[in-house]
């Protein structure tokens, strides 16, 4: 798939991850659906990004109520012709036990939920032309990587990744379903953490360093560009060996 042209919406674009993405695909010519739930200082920056190289707007919503998701939807229709490609990345990360009702149910909506929403909404807006999502899991959802600090967002992120591909089976051949399981990765989550705390977790991969926010969005982009991959669940995580870890990639 050419990407010039191409309209793409990235949830959780405001910041990290995300923003990254945005404005990687700004640089392919794609016109940049910006989407953030709180941090409108953020969108704004990754649409200042994004304006450097192409088009984009900003659409505020809560992806765990799918009336704001309709909602925006709407709004994007208003404005473009509809979607090519769903990037769905909008999530958190929480420790706690593993039987914490609190976080099962915030995790369950803020990474599971806010995909099962957005794809819903984007499947429903119909094209004849050949559409692409890809989902941001993480190197915890990979079941010999599940991290018991972080036991709620390890089983949510796993659930992204078999929604993935059913989704790939099922969604037609006119829509590509992939993910990419980012291991840690270098945002401004991170930023807080000490030199000796960022040596440590640099360590535990085979490259002795954190991934770079770039190299996550790299894969993304080659997975839109790809019209021949489906139902794949990519790791991106410098060979990543799960210590006694207690963060997340951000």
């Amino acid at each position: 798939m050419d990407l010039s042209g191409k309209t793409v919406l990235v949830t959780g674009s405001s910041s990290g991850i995300g923003q990254t993405i945005a404005v990687a695909f700004a640089k392919k010519g794609a016109i940049v659906l910006i989407h953030f739930r709180s941090n409108e200082k953020g969108a704004k920056a990754t649409l200042q990004e994004v304006k450097k190289y192409s088009k984009g707007r900003i659409y505020k919503a809560d992806l765990t109520r799918p009336l704001d998701v309709q909602k925006m939807f709407s709004s994007i229709k208003r404005g473009v012709d509809h979607v090519d490609i769903l990037v769905n990345n909008a999530g958190d990360a929480r420790p706690g036990n593993l039987f914490d009702e609190k976080i099962l149910k915030h995790q369950y909506k803020s990474i599971f939920m806010t995909a099962i929403n957005t794809t819903r909404s984007f499947l429903e807006t119909k094209s004849k032309s050949q559409r692409k999502i890809v989902n941001i899991t993480s190197d915890y959802g990979n079941l010999n990587m599940v991290n018991p600090e972080y036991a709620a967002y390890s089983m949510m992120k796993g659930a992204l990744n078999n929604f993935t591909t059913i989704l790939a089976k099922s969604a037609g051949k006119n829509v590509l379903v992939n993910a990419i399981a980012p291991g840690y990765t270098w945002t401004p989550s991170w930023e807080g953490i000490s030199k000796k705390e960022k040596i440590r977790y640099g360590n535990s991969t085979r490259i002795k360093r954190f991934i770079q926010p770039e190299e996550i969005a790299h894969v993304v982009i080659m997975l839109a560009e790809n019209d021949a991959i489906t139902g794949q669940v990519i790791t991106v995580d410098g060979g990543l060996s799960l210590m006694d870890m207690n963060h997340h990639e951000g």
